[in-house]
């Protein structure tokens, strides 16, 4: 059958779709229900202690014994020393803090300190041994190549997908031992996985790489082809694909599978709070931007008031990791307090194809119903 593909092979799961790593959603009720129903469910863990992940890990082994994954960032940690904090600060004492009720912080802003000193340490070392240590069966990176990593992983097994956003990305990742590279097009909800090659985080909004999955997607699979001669490499599609007929776009375009976000946001087992769940359901394709405003790093996210008083302002926003630590106590009231306005809506472009009130399992078997149908519908219309 057309659905029984290297992906799926390498991976051990049934159908080629993948619950995308997005973190601080993805619950091991998520996880494991995707990966039940035959996909591959990913903990989305960058903001996760390792003490927090080691827990979500073996819970997510008591309720599956199928495949899953952990997704981490592998981005810059240690940010600029030369950034505007003091008057970042200003902007969000006037604009949010003051409407929210939150003390005030740009009077104890000292942009002289290091940015170092500001930071709290880097996670992920931490992150990657409860990985190993777990056997975690799939380790999932974005913003970089995990090539330092590469080693240490396979050792316990497990396979490696390194998300690009560029067809250079892509042969660099399979080059160093990747197993699967997921193309995201730039259709898809969330932070652009852009490598920090040659200062490629501080271009300016205007200079942002974005290529649509349609575009994308085959000069990957031809540049691996091309590239890579001693194995193959599966290509996961992702971005702006919620439904049946985006997988079989996506396997005619010659990727083996598709990654899907923002439809899993909104199903039950989802860790979204409910109001940004209704925003999501309540949207559409038009409502999505991409901003630094909320991390420092190119997002799609859906258009609230953060972003919009952030837009008028003409503010840079200051690098990662320092933009999410700086304006953290904000997102954090508002997520409290379950209010949309001040808090990321990471978002994809497939908006009007999401459903309310489903199952991660009822989302897959309807995939992949719709696909096979589809097919069969195509397939009859080739033979006229």
């Amino acid at each position: 059958m057309f659905l029984e593909n290297p992906l799926c092979k390498l991976l051990g799961i049934r159908y080629p779709i993948i619950q995308a790593g997005m973190a601080g959603q993805t619950t091991p009720e998520l996880v494991a229900a995707v990966s039940n129903a035959g996909g591959l469910g990913i903990l989305g863990a960058t903001r996760m202690t390792p003490e927090n992940i080691l827990d979500a890990v073996r819970k997510i082994k008591m309720i599956t014994t199928k495949p899953y994954g952990v997704n981490l960032w592998l981005g810059p940690q240690d940010g600029k020393k030369d950034q505007d904090i003091s008057s970042v600060q200003q902007f969000l004492d006037q604009k949010f803090r003051k409407t929210l009720g939150l003390p005030l912080k740009s009077v104890s802003s000292l942009p002289e300190r290091e940015t170092k000193d500001l930071l709290p340490p880097s996670k992920l070392s931490g992150q990657l041994q409860i990985i190993l240590e777990e056997k975690v069966p799939i380790a999932s990176f974005a913003m970089g190549d995990p090539v330092k990593y590469v080693d240490q992983i396979h050792s316990t097994g497990a396979k490696i997908i390194s998300m690009v956003t560029n067809v250079e990305d892509a042969i660099s990742v399979a080059k160093n031992g990747s197993d699967i590279v997921m193309a995201q097009g730039s259709e898809a909800g969330g932070h652009r996985s852009i490598f920090d090659n040659n200062g490629a985080l501080d271009e300016g909004y205007e200079n942002i790489p974005l290529i649509g999955t349609m575009a994308l997607v085959p000069q990957i699979v031809d540049a691996l082809k091309k590239g890579i001669q001693a194995r193959s490499i599966p290509v996961v599609a992702a971005g702006g694909i919620a439904d049946g007929r985006g997988l079989l776009a996506a396997l005619a375009l010659g990727a083996s599978g598709i990654a899907i976000g923002t439809r899993f946001l909104v199903c039950r087992e989802s860790g979204a709070l409910q109001g940004y769940r209704e925003r999501l359901l309540s949207s559409s394709e038009t409502n999505t931007v991409v901003t630094k405003a909320f991390t420092g790093v190119p997002a799609r996210v859906l258009n609230n008031t953060f972003v919009k008083e952030y837009a008028k302002s003409e503010l840079k926003p200051l690098r990662w990791p320092l933009q999410r630590f700086v304006a953290n106590d904000i997102y954090e009231n508002a997520q409290t307090k379950d209010d949309a306005n001040y808090y990321p809506l990471y978002s994809g472009q497939g908006l009007r194809m999401l459903k309310r009130n489903q199952s991660a399992e009822e989302v897959v078997n309807e995939i992949m119903i719709q696909a096979k149908e589809r097919l069969s519908i195509l397939e009859k219309q080739m033979e006229k």
